[in-house]
């Protein structure tokens, strides 16, 4: 806290005895004169006294509250980060699918989505969370889907955050593919249906809040639930 103070002292003036006669008269005038000035000087000081601090005690009292703020906050903020994720993975699944389709009926023509885990190339290892393609399928010799010569990829989508796995059941382990019309079809043109799950490993998400399912009918009809799936998040059934 600073506080104004003034400290005065007391000038030290000059003094001549008068004498006699003119000189007198003079000496006296000066005498006057000189004291006429303020006996006093000021000066303006500005006083310190030092602010109270914070104790011991009171700073582990504020580190005891920050540590249990902290044990809140923290898991909230990591489930919330996980959950956000997920949401985020499963939208791309729907997202591609739902494109998937419109192309297909757009272009007349059939359309396939696979895994890839070089944007270029399908693949039939790994999970659906290394990224997959969608593709103008033109051609279609093998049981499996591939991108030939002179095929346009339509769209990519990359690898998915850690701790995301994507599976497709049985039927829809590898590719969808949708026919001129919106039906899911094989690579032999025959009827395909199946679910694609998007599951978070994270220990931060319940069972319950784990994972996200799409459903795909033969007709093309996307439906989405929230299954219970344990944190090892095994492969749909």
């Amino acid at each position: 806290m600073m506080r104004d103070a003034s400290i005065c002292n007391r000038s030290s003036l000059p003094y001549e005895r008068p004498s006699g006669g003119a000189r007198g008269r003079a000496g006296t005038r000066k005498h006057v004169e000189m004291h006429a000035r303020p006996p006093y000087t000021c000066i303006r000081k500005r006083s310190i006294r030092a602010n109270g601090g914070v104790t011991l005690i009171e700073l582990l009292v504020g580190l005891a509250l920050l540590a249990i703020l902290m044990a809140i906050a923290v898991p909230s903020f990591r489930g919330t980060a996980a959950s956000n994720r997920l949401s985020a993975s499963a939208a791309e699944v729907v997202n591609t699918m739902a494109l998937a389709r419109s192309e297909a009926i757009r272009r007349g023509g059939r359309v396939t989505v696979c895994k890839s885990a070089d944007g270029a190339a399908c693949t039939l290892v790994g999970g659906w969370e290394q990224g997959w393609i969608v593709f103008v399928d033109t051609t279609r010799a093998g049981a499996n889907a591939s991108v030939d010569a002179g095929e346009v990829i339509v769209s990519r989508v990359g690898r998915q955050a850690d701790g995301i796995t994507i599976q497709g059941t049985a039927a829809l382990a590898n590719y969808v593919s949708f026919a001129a019309d919106g039906t899911v079809r094989t690579m032999a043109g025959a009827a395909l249906a199946g679910g694609l799950r998007t599951c978070s490993t994270l220990a931060s998400l319940t069972d319950a809040a784990r994972a996200r399912r799409l459903d795909i009918s033969a007709a093309g009809r996307l439906a989405s639930s929230n299954p219970s799936v344990l944190a090892t998040c095994p492969a749909p059934t």
